[in-house]
């Protein structure tokens, strides 16, 4: 079983993390609203808590910003398969909006690895509330 993304994953679900984050992700204060949930190889769980900086003044959530955290999330769930760190940017990615995110939603992104080569892997992401489900996409 890999070791390097789980142990990295543990970390982050921890706060024991020690490496800063990505510039982007301590730009929007990452760590305080996204907590990983639960994971396993292949595949990861985690809850985004929509603050009002992260809405349009109606209050709706740019679909560009859900977009990057269901990026991150599919980026832990590539994480969770790794021996090493390695990098793998984004080629592509999809994404359909069902509904909006709201301010106070509490957001739940399921990533799995759909399939994986030695150089692309196809990742999906379920975004949902606790009342229903707000997009889906995958890259």
């Amino acid at each position: 079983m890999p070791k390097w993304g789980l142990d990295f994953l543990k970390a982050m679900r921890d706060g024991t993390l020690s490496t800063p984050p990505p510039p982007f992700a301590a730009h929007l204060n990452l760590r305080q609203s996204v907590r990983i949930e639960d994971f396993e190889e292949g595949r990861v769980v985690l809850y985004w808590t929509v603050e009002k900086h992260f809405t349009l003044p109606d209050g709706i959530v740019q679909g560009g910003l859900l977009c990057t955290i269901a990026d991150q999330s599919q980026t832990f769930a590539l994480f969770s398969m790794l021996d090493a760190h390695e990098v793998w940017p984004t080629l592509d990615l999809h994404i359909r909006f069902i509904r909006p995110a709201r301010n106070d939603d509490v957001v739940r992104l399921e990533s799995k690895v759909v399939s994986r080569t030695k150089v692309t892997a196809v990742v999906e992401t379920t975004c949902e509330n606790s009342e229903r489900r707000i997009s889906s996409g995958d890259t």
